[in-house]
């Protein structure tokens, strides 16, 4: 199986990091389209690794060598009751599960936000996504709001 690192993406990260938007389509909600996901979740990824911001990071999970095996987008927001900044993972993946890359970065998320002074971390995860759910919540992550929508 070998180890795994975790280290700043790279150019030549473009392309695997953007194949594993595949992972995101079939936990979407209900009504949204797969190629909606799938193509929008592209367009962030790709915007991210292109444009580098301040208080951004993309980062990768290695085994052996530099074998990719997951990416993890971090964002930095603003809190909306009281301003102060914290990290966010806007998407994490994997390319297979149980193998500890997840485990990898969510470490690297964690020091990544600390290393910044931020108090706290936050993601989003689908509520169709049970096995996610389960992995964050081990990690003590708590649910904060549900996120309701209704089609017009």
């Amino acid at each position: 199986m070998g180890s795994i690192s975790v280290r700043a993406a790279v150019p030549s990260d473009r392309a695997f990091v953007l194949d594993l938007a595949e992972r995101f389509g079939p936990t979407r909600a209900a009504w949204r389209g797969y190629a909606e996901v799938v193509d929008g979740t592209r367009a962030v990824l790709a915007a991210a690794l292109d444009a580098r911001r301040e208080g951004e990071a993309v980062l990768i999970a290695v085994r052996g060598a530099d074998e990719a095996v997951g990416f993890v987008y971090l964002i930095t927001q603003r809190d909306f009751f009281t301003g102060e900044p914290h990290g966010h993972i806007s998407e994490i993946a994997t390319s297979a599960d149980g193998g500890g890359a997840g485990r990898s970065l969510m470490d690297a998320a964690e020091s990544w936000s600390r290393e910044r002074g931020f108090r706290y971390l936050s993601l989003n995860v689908n509520d169709a996504n049970e096995k996610a759910r389960r992995f964050y919540e081990r990690r003590a992550y708590e649910p904060e709001y549900r996120h309701l929508v209704k089609l017009l």
